[in-house]
């Protein structure tokens, strides 16, 4: 059976956040129906929202596809119907290493200086979390905000 994309439904709740801890993704403002799934015979195996923060700023964030599922498209699929259905500007971040995936979807790279108010204090707690994450790890993380135009 192919991959399903289909919104969220409340009953999915539990999977969305299960996925979020597991990919060690931002675990806020995961609300259901702000979610696109992919599914697998009954089975969510990818996910990604449309965050809209305190002043409406709208952020493309929370994809995750699990390991088993990656380079079969989901990933692109769940962007391409999210975008479909977004009309305005959308911002996300990423890892700098990841822009080019993005680019291809009309997303390009801003300064942080202007970014709406709501996003770019997200963006500043970003990356700081992850410069943080990266004392640790053995690969650097520098996150980067972008921005589609509507």
């Amino acid at each position: 059976m192919p991959i399903h994309i289909r919104p969220a439904r409340e009953t999915d709740q539990p999977t969305i956040t299960a996925l979020i801890r597991q990919a060690r993704l931002n675990p806020k403002n995961l609300h259901w129906p702000r979610f696109l799934v992919a599914e697998d015979n009954g089975t969510i195996v990818g996910i990604r929202q449309v965050r809209i923060h305190r002043d409406g700023t709208r952020e493309v964030g929370s994809g995750y596809v699990l390991p088993d599922y990656r380079r079969q498209g989901i990933s692109r699929r769940l962007m391409e119907q999210i975008l479909a259905r977004e009309s305005g500007p959308l911002y996300l971040m990423c890892n700098q290493k990841w822009s080019g995936y993005y680019e291809q979807f009309g997303f390009r790279q801003v300064p942080p200086a202007t970014l709406p108010s709501d996003f770019r204090r997200e963006y500043r707690l970003g990356r700081l979390i992850t410069m943080i994450i990266s004392l640790f790890a053995s690969e650097k993380i520098r996150i980067i905000p972008m921005k589609r135009e509507g």
